[in-house]
């Protein structure tokens, strides 16, 4: 009677299994302190893998050609160990008949997991589109504004936890891939905290696997943790996702507008901090008047530096409600002078010819920037439009390091249609500052590891293991003598001295893919050859 008692306070959810003892089977990888061990003697296991997209951002329900077998083979030749396998809800149930759920899916799964254990691959199971949509950019509002999604999500978790709860060749679940909440940080800790207890009321075995906070409401700033939170659970693995640079790793990628992002390393380009945000600004430069306005050069205000919370700054474009007025910014120049006034340099001087590197921002989500075909000495210009709120174009293609006690300025040329009388249209520095209190430094392997140990501080500090689950640069990193493998090999090494688990992202697709194809069957002839044979020297020590 008495067990028949506990069972039902669980079900209902009165005793939840991490407020209980309970010992896990040693065949399952569990967390112990900082690591993650196995077995009767606690064995510890370092994660080292790749990631299975599955296609999931086309809506595939079953990926069969994405990978097979002999892909699970070929990790496990290269020394890895774990895959972080991505799942899209559609794979098990659709909108039309919500909680019914797909066999297909499930032997899907099954599949894998056969392949998986037959080489000695762990696998994790990622809900990276969840009921409500693919998070990343921003498209999966419903998720957090319809709390029936977040009813289907639990109970899909709580089927698969029932499924696989003697399986340990699951390693774990990771609850949502890169979740972007519309309101605060609240909204993902309560959901992360709801999907654990779920899980736990049948399966006290696998890991959880927690995410950062990727963004609230489309605005990708960190908190004091990085974005990243406690659950109450004992048996839980923190992770990040790592790609700094991001103007670097992403470069002249279709969905951005970053554009070139050079090479790796680079002792000339600088790098900022990835927490660095706005601080403060000049906002008494001459603006553009109201009504209509040729071409003028308007000749900015010196700005002194002496706030130590200053790392650096930007050029911005202001067009703060100008309705269905248009402004355009052309030929600026930012100059820097000493303690004394005099003058140093030319810091940039720029001709704007493309929107790459442009960042439009708008306090309410209205307006838009263009490159309008007219120009001041060309026939290209930056356009700002339509906006009825405080709004701007800010680029960190320019961004400098400023110097304590010197002052800047901005200069340009400017011209304005139909400008209202109450609007302000002008140039700005954006002076920027860094919780972390990160430094400006190089592009080389120290930015990398100082970006890093600002997510492992979090493991430091509470004493818990720390997870990469995605990390990696675009094909267009590994041409023209960009210098993707450094990165990769810089990144390898960090990991393995701080005892960091990983998997790359990703294994087969066009933009990232060690193999490279799309919604096609795999073909081993025709991937990123430098790049596998990187993986398995430093995993095998073998060519």
């Amino acid at each position: 009677m008495r067990n028949y008692l506990f069972i039902i306070l669980v079900h209902i959810g009165l005793i939840s299994f991490a407020q209980t003892t309970y010992k896990i089977p040693p065949q399952f990888v569990k967390r112990k302190g900082s690591q993650l061990v196995v077995g009767i003697k606690d064995s510890a296991v370092h994660l080292q893998g790749m990631s299975f997209t599955n296609w999931v951002h086309t809506n595939v329900e079953l990926p069969v050609t994405h990978h097979n077998e002999e892909d699970f083979k070929r990790l496990a030749q290269s020394g890895m160990n774990v895959v972080r396998f991505y799942m899209n809800y559609l794979t098990f149930e659709t909108d039309e008949k919500p909680y019914t759920y797909k066999k297909e899916g499930f032997d899907w799964i099954d599949k894998n997991i056969q392949w998986a254990k037959k080489h000695g691959v762990y696998l994790i199971l990622n809900m990276h589109v969840p009921q409500g949509g693919f998070q990343s950019g921003c498209q999966g509002e419903a998720l957090w504004n319809d709390r029936e999604n977040q009813s289907r999500l639990k109970a899909l978790y709580k089927v698969l936890a029932n499924r696989y709860i003697n399986e340990p060749t699951v390693l774990g679940y990771d609850l949502v891939n890169e979740p972007v909440v519309t309101q605060s940080i609240d909204q993902w800790k309560k959901l992360a905290q709801e999907l654990t207890d779920e899980i736990r009321r049948v399966d006290r075995n696998h890991l959880i696997i927690a995410e950062r906070l990727n963004a609230i409401n489309c605005h990708w700033d960190n908190d004091e943790n990085n974005n990243l939170f406690l659950i109450n659970d004992e048996n839980t693995l923190y992770t990040f996702h790592f790609y700094s640079p991001i103007e670097y790793t992403h470069q002249n990628a279709s969905w951005t507008s970053f554009g070139d992002g050079g090479k790796y390393p680079d002792e000339h380009i600088l790098q900022f901090p990835s927490d660095t945000k706005w601080y403060s600004c000049i906002n008494s430069n001459p603006k553009i008047p109201a009504g209509n306005s040729s071409w003028k050069f308007y000749e900015g205000i010196k700005y002194t530096v002496n706030d130590t919370n200053i790392i650096c700054s930007k050029p911005a474009c202001l067009a703060r409600n100008i309705g269905e007025g248009k402004a355009y910014y052309d030929d600026f120049i930012i100059k820097e002078y000493d303690e004394t006034g005099k003058f140093i340099r030319d810091i940039y001087k720029v001709n704007i010819t493309t929107r790459d590197g442009w960042w439009f921002w708008s306090a309410n989500d209205k307006g838009s920037s263009n490159i309008a075909s007219t120009g001041h000495d060309d026939d290209l210009s930056l356009e700002l439009s339509q906006t009825d709120a405080d709004a701007n174009a800010s680029s960190n293609t320019y961004r400098f390091k400023v110097t304590q006690g010197y002052s800047y300025s901005i200069s340009g040329w400017m011209k304005g249609e139909q400008i209202p009388a109450g609007a302000e249209c002008r140039y700005r520095l954006d002076f920027e500052t860094s919780p972390s209190h990160g430094i400006v430094t190089h592009r080389d392997k120290e930015y990398l590891e100082l970006e890093v140990n600002k997510f492992l501080a979090f493991g430091k500090k509470h004493n818990v293991p720390m997870y990469c689950g995605e990390f990696g640069v675009i094909n267009n990193c590994f041409k023209d003598d960009k210098g993707g493998l450094n990165w990769v090999s810089d990144i390898l090494d960090i990991f393995t001295k701080y005892n960091v688990h990983y998997t790359y992202h990703a294994y087969h697709e066009d933009a990232f893919g060690l193999y490279y194809g799309y919604n096609t069957p795999i073909d081993h002839n025709n991937g990123n050859m430098p790049l596998i044979k990187l993986f398995k020297t430093k995993l095998t020590g073998k060519p």
